[in-house]
């Protein structure tokens, strides 16, 4: 798996509400709710909006009062884009971290057996079939 870019899932999830969430992991399910919430949320901030503009008693610049209720919508949608990259390349870090814990250096992993066949918890052929496997990751 790779890491991916916190900024285009949150462009992508802002353009078309939910894309961010497929970008990131392919999450149909996740991206089905989005991308009707999304669209059902900015449908009526639009006609909100255009209710507001042509009922007010003074009017205001075309399409402002749209834009600003659409930021409602839009600057969520973007940033659970961007929050959503983010943890996915967390959880990766992680998994790297925790697998290079785990094994270790060759060297240490050779101590470690080593260790473990001087105390005898390990026999010596299991002691040579591991030092085979560790020189053959090499």
């Amino acid at each position: 798996m790779e890491k991916k870019n916190p900024l285009l899932a949150g462009l992508l999830n802002m353009l078309l509400p939910g894309s961010g969430y497929w970008y990131v992991d392919r999450d149909r399910e996740r991206f089905i709710k989005t991308l009707i919430i999304g669209i059902a949320a900015i449908a009526a901030l639009i006609v909100l909006g255009t209710i507001f503009q042509n009922t007010t008693g003074y009017p205001l610049p075309q399409g402002l009062c749209i834009g600003i209720l659409l930021l409602i919508v839009l600057v969520p949608l973007f940033q659970n884009g961007q929050k959503a990259a983010n943890h996915h390349n967390f959880v990766l870090d992680n998994a790297a971290m925790y697998t290079t814990r785990q094994s270790g250096t060759s060297a240490a992993q050779l101590t470690r057996n080593q260790s473990l066949r001087d105390k005898g918890y390990i026999s010596e052929q299991e002691y040579d079939s591991r030092k085979d496997s560790i020189a053959s990751k090499k």
